[in-house]
């Protein structure tokens, strides 16, 4: 936890040292401002729940496509390494999105690992080697929100059941949700009609396959490739022995046993 108090601490010195007056008066050669820094959007990924006897290995594939006012567009991409065990234990690689014209692979993360029978999840950073470990526990089944207007009295969902397809040589459910969003109730000036699509495997109990259109965020496809029955090895759903693990339930390090040490 020490080690969060100083990161944080000398992320505060920055921004302070930024803000001062002496760093502003130091910036000459035209009219003076204050920091600013843009908005950020945020892409949710594919859900992977915990499912026994399900085991998969796969690589998760993520376009999205920004539409911008001129209609010309930005489209970023990456993909990643995804598994998951006999008991529901999951390795999840995160990687950032790399403009579509990149010949860069897009860069490692995070590296994840859920473990629904120890109620463990550790989120690991490969630069440095850390690991912080936060209590997991998978969620619920959530309750399938019902069709048509929503109590909040500004959006309508209207739900499709497009039926079975394969995917990856899987048998999947497709639909389709819409929502609508009535001018003038989210500060639009025109109804807003927000577009997902399923690709739903029972087998696996995941989404294979999820495209969501909506005019404030774009086109998001993201779909699993390369899918593969097979369970992992176990030491997938392992943490590296070199990495050192910070227990934010205790609030301290854990210290790795000498036989992980020395693999």
């Amino acid at each position: 936890m020490g080690r969060c108090v100083l990161v944080a601490a000398s992320v505060v010195a920055v921004l302070s040292r930024l803000l001062s007056p002496a760093y502003l008066l130091a910036q000459d050669g035209g009219a003076m401002h204050a920091p600013d820094f843009r908005a950020q959007q945020f892409l949710i990924a594919l859900y992977i729940g915990a499912k026994p006897s399900a085991p998969f290995t796969a690589t998760a594939k993520t376009v999205w496509v920004k539409i911008m006012p001129d209609d010309s567009t930005i489209t970023t991409w990456n993909e990643r390494t995804v598994a998951r065990d006999m008991d529901g234990r999951i390795f999840q690689e995160r990687r950032f999105l790399v403009p579509d014209n990149s010949k860069d692979k897009p860069g490692q993360r995070v590296l994840e690992y859920s473990d629904p029978l120890e109620h463990t999840f550790y989120n690991c950073d490969p630069n440095s080697k850390r690991c912080d470990l936060r209590n997991y526990f998978p969620a619920g089944i959530q309750p399938r929100t019902p069709e048509g207007l929503q109590p909040d009295g500004t959006t309508f969902l209207t739900r499709e059941n497009l039926g079975v397809d394969t995917f990856e040589g899987l048998e999947v459910q497709r639909s389709r949700e819409t929502f609508t969003y009535y001018k003038q109730t989210i500060g639009n000036t025109k109804t807003i009609l927000r577009t997902v699509e399923y690709w739903y495997s029972p087998a696996l109990g995941i989404n294979v396959q999820v495209k969501r259109h909506d005019p404030r965020d774009g086109d998001q496809t993201l779909w699993l490739t390369n899918i593969s029955l097979t369970p992992a090895d176990a030491e997938t759903f392992k943490v590296p022995a070199d990495y050192q693990i910070f227990d934010l339930r205790a609030a301290q390090p854990l210290p790795r046993a000498p036989a992980e040490e020395s693999r």
